[in-house]
Protein backbone atom coordinates (compact mmCIF):
# COMPACT_ATOMS: atom_id res chain seq x y z
CA UNK A 1 0.00 0.00 0.00
CA UNK A 2 1.23 3.76 -0.59
CA UNK A 3 2.32 5.57 2.69
CA UNK A 4 3.21 8.96 2.16
CA UNK A 5 1.86 12.55 4.04
CA UNK A 6 0.28 14.67 1.88
CA UNK A 7 0.65 17.69 4.41
CA UNK A 8 3.90 19.38 5.58
CA UNK A 9 4.51 22.18 7.60
CA UNK A 10 5.01 25.27 5.87
CA UNK A 11 8.69 26.33 5.57
CA UNK A 12 11.13 27.32 8.12
CA UNK A 13 13.45 29.77 8.41
CA UNK A 14 16.85 29.59 9.65
CA UNK A 15 18.67 31.19 12.52
CA UNK A 16 20.65 33.20 9.30
CA UNK A 17 17.34 34.94 8.44
CA UNK A 18 16.69 36.78 11.75
CA UNK A 19 20.73 37.85 11.94
CA UNK A 20 20.72 39.10 9.00
CA UNK A 21 17.27 40.87 9.89
CA UNK A 22 19.71 42.20 13.23
CA UNK A 23 22.51 43.01 10.77
CA UNK A 24 20.21 45.32 8.61
CA UNK A 25 18.78 47.23 11.45
CA UNK A 26 22.04 48.18 12.81
CA UNK A 27 23.61 48.31 9.63
CA UNK A 28 26.02 45.81 9.76
CA UNK A 29 28.49 43.65 7.18
CA UNK A 30 29.44 40.71 7.80
CA UNK A 31 33.03 41.43 8.68
CA UNK A 32 31.25 44.00 11.35
CA UNK A 33 29.55 41.12 13.11
CA UNK A 34 32.50 38.77 12.67
CA UNK A 35 34.13 41.51 14.05
CA UNK A 36 31.85 41.99 17.05
CA UNK A 37 31.65 38.19 17.77
CA UNK A 38 35.22 36.93 17.74
CA UNK A 39 34.55 34.59 14.93
CA UNK A 40 36.11 34.42 11.41
CA UNK A 41 34.65 35.30 8.70
CA UNK A 42 33.83 32.87 7.04
CA UNK A 43 32.57 30.84 9.94
CA UNK A 44 29.77 33.79 10.01
CA UNK A 45 28.78 32.99 6.47
CA UNK A 46 27.87 29.71 7.02
CA UNK A 47 25.82 30.82 9.89
CA UNK A 48 24.12 33.12 8.05
CA UNK A 49 22.69 30.78 4.97
CA UNK A 50 22.01 27.99 8.17
CA UNK A 51 25.04 25.73 6.90
CA UNK A 52 26.32 25.34 10.28
CA UNK A 53 24.33 24.86 13.40
CA UNK A 54 24.03 27.09 16.30
CA UNK A 55 26.17 25.34 19.18
CA UNK A 56 25.33 26.69 22.84
CA UNK A 57 28.89 28.99 22.50
CA UNK A 58 27.73 30.54 19.64
CA UNK A 59 24.23 31.14 21.22
CA UNK A 60 25.06 33.36 24.02
CA UNK A 61 27.34 35.38 22.01
CA UNK A 62 24.33 35.86 19.64
CA UNK A 63 22.37 36.65 23.11
CA UNK A 64 24.91 39.09 23.87
CA UNK A 65 25.39 40.44 20.48
CA UNK A 66 21.79 41.28 20.02
CA UNK A 67 20.10 41.45 23.91
CA UNK A 68 18.34 38.58 23.75
CA UNK A 69 18.18 34.98 24.98
CA UNK A 70 21.06 32.01 24.16
CA UNK A 71 17.12 29.58 24.02
CA UNK A 72 15.73 31.87 21.24
CA UNK A 73 18.23 31.26 18.98
CA UNK A 74 18.99 27.44 20.09
CA UNK A 75 15.17 27.12 19.36
CA UNK A 76 15.52 28.67 16.06
CA UNK A 77 18.27 26.12 14.73
CA UNK A 78 16.39 23.25 16.06
CA UNK A 79 12.96 24.29 14.71
CA UNK A 80 15.40 24.68 11.02
CA UNK A 81 16.71 21.76 11.55
CA UNK A 82 13.72 19.63 11.96
CA UNK A 83 12.25 21.07 9.29
CA UNK A 84 14.99 20.26 6.91
CA UNK A 85 15.16 16.78 8.15
CA UNK A 86 11.09 16.31 7.29
CA UNK A 87 12.09 17.97 3.64
CA UNK A 88 14.43 15.04 3.42
CA UNK A 89 12.17 12.34 4.55
CA UNK A 90 9.58 13.88 1.87
CA UNK A 91 12.16 13.42 -0.83
CA UNK A 92 12.64 9.92 0.40
CA UNK A 93 9.28 9.12 0.13
CA UNK A 94 9.06 10.46 -3.46
CA UNK A 95 11.77 8.49 -4.67
CA UNK A 96 10.16 5.62 -3.56
CA UNK A 97 6.59 6.41 -5.16
CA UNK A 98 8.54 7.29 -8.19
CA UNK A 99 10.71 3.42 -8.13
CA UNK A 100 7.89 1.91 -6.93
CA UNK A 101 5.84 3.16 -10.17
CA UNK A 102 8.90 2.65 -12.55
CA UNK A 103 9.70 -0.92 -11.57
CA UNK A 104 5.76 -1.78 -12.47
CA UNK A 105 5.28 0.90 -15.63
CA UNK A 106 7.56 1.70 -18.62
CA UNK A 107 7.51 5.37 -18.00
CA UNK A 108 9.45 6.36 -20.47
CA UNK A 109 8.32 4.19 -23.05
CA UNK A 110 4.80 5.09 -22.12
CA UNK A 111 5.05 9.24 -22.14
CA UNK A 112 7.22 8.27 -25.80
CA UNK A 113 4.28 6.53 -27.09
CA UNK A 114 1.88 9.31 -25.58
CA UNK A 115 -0.09 6.69 -23.00
CA UNK A 116 0.56 9.41 -20.68
CA UNK A 117 1.61 12.91 -20.82
CA UNK A 118 5.16 14.69 -19.33
CA UNK A 119 5.25 15.27 -15.85
CA UNK A 120 7.07 17.20 -13.85
CA UNK A 121 6.49 16.36 -10.75
CA UNK A 122 5.94 13.29 -8.85
CA UNK A 123 2.80 13.87 -7.88
CA UNK A 124 1.78 14.37 -11.60
CA UNK A 125 3.57 11.30 -12.73
CA UNK A 126 0.94 9.31 -8.94
CA UNK A 127 -1.64 11.21 -10.45
CA UNK A 128 -1.33 10.37 -13.99
CA UNK A 129 -0.33 6.74 -12.74
CA UNK A 130 -3.60 6.30 -11.05
CA UNK A 131 -5.35 7.87 -13.93
CA UNK A 132 -4.48 5.53 -16.24
CA UNK A 133 -5.38 1.87 -13.59
CA UNK A 134 -8.46 3.33 -12.82
CA UNK A 135 -7.46 3.56 -9.20
CA UNK A 136 -7.95 5.20 -6.05
CA UNK A 137 -4.59 4.89 -4.25
CA UNK A 138 -1.48 3.35 -5.67
CA UNK A 139 -1.21 -0.20 -4.67
CA UNK A 140 0.04 -2.81 -7.09
CA UNK A 141 -0.43 -5.40 -5.14
CA UNK A 142 -3.76 -5.87 -6.92
CA UNK A 143 -1.45 -6.93 -10.24
CA UNK A 144 0.00 -9.23 -7.44
CA UNK A 145 -3.16 -10.54 -6.36
CA UNK A 146 -5.39 -10.72 -9.59
CA UNK A 147 -3.94 -9.90 -12.72
CA UNK A 148 -0.45 -11.64 -12.79
CA UNK A 149 -1.51 -15.26 -11.49
CA UNK A 150 -3.62 -15.06 -14.34
CA UNK A 151 -0.92 -14.53 -16.62
CA UNK A 152 2.05 -16.03 -15.58
CA UNK A 153 0.95 -19.32 -15.22
CA UNK A 154 0.46 -18.97 -18.79
CA UNK A 155 3.67 -18.69 -19.43
CA UNK A 156 6.63 -19.22 -17.14
CA UNK A 157 8.74 -16.83 -19.20
CA UNK A 158 7.34 -13.93 -17.22
CA UNK A 159 9.02 -12.55 -13.50
CA UNK A 160 6.30 -10.45 -11.74
CA UNK A 161 7.61 -7.49 -13.25
CA UNK A 162 8.03 -8.34 -16.61
CA UNK A 163 4.40 -9.14 -16.13
CA UNK A 164 3.53 -6.28 -15.08
CA UNK A 165 5.03 -4.46 -18.09
CA UNK A 166 2.82 -6.42 -20.06
CA UNK A 167 0.17 -6.01 -18.27
CA UNK A 168 0.41 -2.11 -18.49
CA UNK A 169 -0.06 -2.57 -21.92
CA UNK A 170 -2.86 -4.60 -21.16
CA UNK A 171 -4.53 -1.86 -19.25
CA UNK A 172 -4.24 0.72 -22.14
CA UNK A 173 -5.53 -1.87 -24.48
CA UNK A 174 -8.55 -1.76 -21.98
CA UNK A 175 -9.02 1.42 -22.15
CA UNK A 176 -8.80 2.19 -25.51
CA UNK A 177 -11.72 -0.70 -26.22
CA UNK A 178 -14.02 0.42 -23.47
CA UNK A 179 -13.99 3.65 -25.13
CA UNK A 180 -14.31 2.15 -28.76
CA UNK A 181 -17.83 1.80 -30.65
CA UNK A 182 -18.93 -1.79 -31.30
CA UNK A 183 -21.86 -3.87 -32.52
CA UNK A 184 -23.13 -6.83 -30.53
CA UNK A 185 -21.38 -9.93 -30.62
CA UNK A 186 -22.35 -12.89 -32.80
CA UNK A 187 -20.48 -15.59 -32.46
CA UNK A 188 -22.08 -17.77 -35.12
CA UNK A 189 -21.09 -14.55 -37.51
CA UNK A 190 -17.60 -14.76 -36.33
CA UNK A 191 -17.28 -18.63 -36.95
CA UNK A 192 -18.86 -18.49 -40.73
CA UNK A 193 -16.24 -15.51 -41.22
CA UNK A 194 -13.23 -17.64 -39.35
CA UNK A 195 -13.91 -20.22 -42.24
CA UNK A 196 -13.31 -17.61 -44.67
CA UNK A 197 -10.69 -15.93 -43.74
CA UNK A 198 -7.52 -17.45 -45.62
CA UNK A 199 -9.72 -16.03 -48.64
CA UNK A 200 -9.30 -12.58 -47.71
CA UNK A 201 -5.48 -12.70 -47.49
CA UNK A 202 -5.14 -13.01 -51.20
CA UNK A 203 -7.13 -9.87 -52.24
CA UNK A 204 -5.42 -6.33 -52.62
CA UNK A 205 -8.23 -4.81 -50.05
CA UNK A 206 -8.38 -8.06 -47.76
CA UNK A 207 -7.31 -6.99 -44.69
CA UNK A 208 -9.54 -3.54 -44.78
CA UNK A 209 -12.38 -6.07 -46.23
CA UNK A 210 -11.52 -8.59 -43.38
CA UNK A 211 -11.40 -6.17 -40.77
CA UNK A 212 -14.47 -4.25 -41.77
CA UNK A 213 -16.66 -8.06 -41.25
CA UNK A 214 -15.02 -8.38 -37.86
CA UNK A 215 -16.46 -5.08 -37.05
CA UNK A 216 -19.79 -6.91 -38.24
CA UNK A 217 -19.82 -9.25 -36.10
CA UNK A 218 -19.43 -7.36 -32.72
CA UNK A 219 -15.29 -8.12 -32.40
CA UNK A 220 -13.36 -5.25 -31.58
CA UNK A 221 -9.75 -4.85 -33.41
CA UNK A 222 -7.16 -2.13 -32.62
CA UNK A 223 -3.13 -2.17 -33.24
CA UNK A 224 -1.61 -1.00 -29.70
CA UNK A 225 2.01 -1.42 -29.99
CA UNK A 226 4.13 -3.39 -28.11
CA UNK A 227 5.86 -1.99 -24.81
CA UNK A 228 9.62 -2.62 -23.67
CA UNK A 229 10.07 -5.90 -22.18
CA UNK A 230 6.61 -7.45 -23.11
CA UNK A 231 7.73 -8.88 -26.70
CA UNK A 232 3.75 -9.38 -27.05
CA UNK A 233 2.24 -10.34 -31.22
CA UNK A 234 -1.36 -10.20 -29.83
CA UNK A 235 -3.83 -10.43 -27.50
CA UNK A 236 -7.79 -11.50 -26.95
CA UNK A 237 -9.98 -10.14 -24.15
CA UNK A 238 -13.40 -8.94 -23.12
CA UNK A 239 -14.78 -5.57 -22.52
CA UNK A 240 -18.28 -6.33 -21.39
CA UNK A 241 -19.78 -8.21 -23.99
CA UNK A 242 -17.52 -7.95 -26.49
CA UNK A 243 -14.36 -9.64 -27.62
CA UNK A 244 -11.22 -7.48 -28.51
CA UNK A 245 -8.69 -8.87 -30.65
CA UNK A 246 -5.63 -6.21 -30.50
CA UNK A 247 -2.13 -6.77 -32.87
CA UNK A 248 1.03 -5.21 -31.69
CA UNK A 249 2.60 -4.91 -35.07
CA UNK A 250 5.90 -6.50 -33.90
CA UNK A 251 7.01 -8.05 -37.12
CA UNK A 252 4.65 -6.05 -38.78
CA UNK A 253 4.54 -8.71 -42.14
CA UNK A 254 1.65 -9.62 -43.87
CA UNK A 255 2.38 -13.08 -43.02
CA UNK A 256 2.43 -12.67 -39.33
CA UNK A 257 -0.69 -10.18 -39.04
CA UNK A 258 -2.65 -13.24 -40.50
CA UNK A 259 -1.72 -15.67 -38.27
CA UNK A 260 -1.76 -13.32 -35.27
CA UNK A 261 -5.15 -12.73 -36.14
CA UNK A 262 -6.40 -16.33 -36.94
CA UNK A 263 -4.43 -17.29 -33.60
CA UNK A 264 -6.57 -14.42 -31.32
CA UNK A 265 -9.95 -15.38 -32.99
CA UNK A 266 -9.12 -19.30 -31.95
CA UNK A 267 -8.74 -17.65 -28.38
CA UNK A 268 -11.99 -15.80 -28.55
CA UNK A 269 -14.08 -18.83 -30.24
CA UNK A 270 -12.32 -21.08 -27.33
CA UNK A 271 -10.47 -20.07 -24.47
CA UNK A 272 -11.98 -16.41 -22.96
CA UNK A 273 -13.92 -17.29 -20.01
CA UNK A 274 -14.22 -16.10 -16.37
CA UNK A 275 -11.32 -17.87 -15.60
CA UNK A 276 -9.24 -16.60 -18.18
CA UNK A 277 -10.63 -13.56 -19.26
CA UNK A 278 -7.30 -12.60 -21.19
CA UNK A 279 -5.02 -13.97 -23.02
CA UNK A 280 -1.61 -11.65 -24.21
CA UNK A 281 0.32 -13.49 -26.87
CA UNK A 282 4.42 -14.19 -27.57
CA UNK A 283 3.62 -15.96 -30.62
CA UNK A 284 7.59 -16.32 -31.18
CA UNK A 285 9.08 -17.72 -27.80
CA UNK A 286 6.01 -17.83 -25.98
CA UNK A 287 5.10 -20.85 -23.47
CA UNK A 288 3.13 -23.35 -25.44
CA UNK A 289 0.35 -25.04 -23.29
CA UNK A 290 -3.17 -26.52 -24.11
CA UNK A 291 -4.85 -23.12 -24.74
CA UNK A 292 -1.76 -22.27 -26.75
CA UNK A 293 -1.49 -24.84 -29.15
CA UNK A 294 -5.36 -25.35 -30.05
CA UNK A 295 -4.57 -21.71 -31.27
CA UNK A 296 -1.81 -22.58 -33.15
CA UNK A 297 -3.76 -25.28 -34.80
CA UNK A 298 -7.13 -23.54 -35.72
CA UNK A 299 -4.67 -20.94 -37.14
CA UNK A 300 -2.77 -23.46 -38.86
CA UNK A 301 -5.85 -24.93 -40.78
CA UNK A 302 -7.76 -21.18 -41.45
CA UNK A 303 -4.33 -20.65 -43.20
CA UNK A 304 -4.14 -23.99 -45.05
CA UNK A 305 -0.55 -24.91 -43.52
CA UNK A 306 -0.79 -28.66 -43.54
CA UNK A 307 -2.19 -28.32 -47.88
CA UNK A 308 0.98 -26.01 -48.29
CA UNK A 309 3.56 -28.46 -47.03
CA UNK A 310 1.65 -31.65 -48.75
CA UNK A 311 2.05 -29.66 -51.80
CA UNK A 312 5.70 -28.17 -51.81
CA UNK A 313 7.19 -30.77 -49.81
CA UNK A 314 8.36 -32.37 -52.99
CA UNK A 315 9.47 -29.31 -54.89
CA UNK A 316 11.64 -27.72 -51.52
CA UNK A 317 15.02 -28.78 -52.91
CA UNK A 318 14.78 -26.74 -55.79
CA UNK A 319 11.33 -24.23 -54.77
CA UNK A 320 10.57 -21.54 -57.50
CA UNK A 321 8.48 -18.44 -56.98
CA UNK A 322 6.24 -19.42 -59.62
CA UNK A 323 5.67 -22.87 -58.11
CA UNK A 324 4.99 -20.73 -54.46
CA UNK A 325 2.70 -18.59 -56.44
CA UNK A 326 1.08 -21.86 -57.57
CA UNK A 327 0.34 -23.12 -54.86
CA UNK A 328 -1.11 -20.00 -52.83
CA UNK A 329 -3.49 -19.94 -56.19
CA UNK A 330 -4.48 -23.54 -55.44
CA UNK A 331 -5.29 -22.74 -51.60
CA UNK A 332 -6.32 -19.09 -52.29
CA UNK A 333 -3.42 -17.77 -49.49
CA UNK A 334 -1.28 -14.99 -49.65
CA UNK A 335 1.89 -15.54 -50.72
CA UNK A 336 4.00 -14.64 -47.56
CA UNK A 337 1.79 -17.46 -45.62
CA UNK A 338 3.10 -19.77 -47.49
CA UNK A 339 7.41 -18.35 -47.22
CA UNK A 340 6.17 -17.44 -43.69
CA UNK A 341 4.53 -21.53 -42.87
CA UNK A 342 8.18 -22.53 -44.46
CA UNK A 343 10.38 -21.01 -42.99
CA UNK A 344 8.70 -21.34 -39.47
CA UNK A 345 9.51 -25.31 -40.52
CA UNK A 346 12.63 -24.24 -41.33
CA UNK A 347 12.02 -25.94 -44.34
CA UNK A 348 13.23 -22.41 -46.24
CA UNK A 349 16.28 -20.51 -44.74
CA UNK A 350 14.83 -17.67 -42.74
CA UNK A 351 16.89 -14.52 -45.48
CA UNK A 352 13.50 -15.29 -47.81
CA UNK A 353 11.07 -14.72 -45.01
CA UNK A 354 10.35 -11.03 -46.78
CA UNK A 355 9.67 -12.51 -50.03
CA UNK A 356 6.30 -11.45 -50.94
CA UNK A 357 6.00 -9.68 -47.68
CA UNK A 358 5.77 -5.65 -46.90
CA UNK A 359 4.68 -3.47 -44.23
CA UNK A 360 1.28 -4.54 -43.30
CA UNK A 361 0.50 -1.60 -41.02
CA UNK A 362 0.55 0.16 -43.85
CA UNK A 363 -2.09 -1.86 -45.42
CA UNK A 364 -4.78 -1.89 -41.81
CA UNK A 365 -6.85 1.37 -42.15
CA UNK A 366 -5.74 4.09 -40.00
CA UNK A 367 -8.64 4.37 -38.00
CA UNK A 368 -7.53 0.62 -36.05
CA UNK A 369 -3.97 2.11 -35.89
CA UNK A 370 -3.23 4.06 -32.50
Amino acid sequence: METTQTLRAARKFGPGYFIREQMELREWTQEDLAEVMGITLKHINKILQDKQPITLETARILSEVFNTSAQYWMNLDTAYRLWKEQEKSEKEIEADIKSMIYERMPVRDMVRKGWIPPFSSTQELKAETLRFWGWGTLDFSKLDRQNIPCYTRKSTAYHQFNASYALTWYQMARNIAESTPRRAYSKTRLMDLYEQLHRFTTDQYGIPQFLAELEQCGVVFFVLPHLQKTYLDGAAFLSGENPVIVYTGRYKRIDNFWFTVAHEIAHVLKHLNAKSPFILDDLKDGEQNEIEEEANAMAAEKLRHDEITKFLDPYLNYLSASRVEECAARYEVHPSIIIGKLTHDKKLSYKNIYLYNEDVLALIPGKYRL
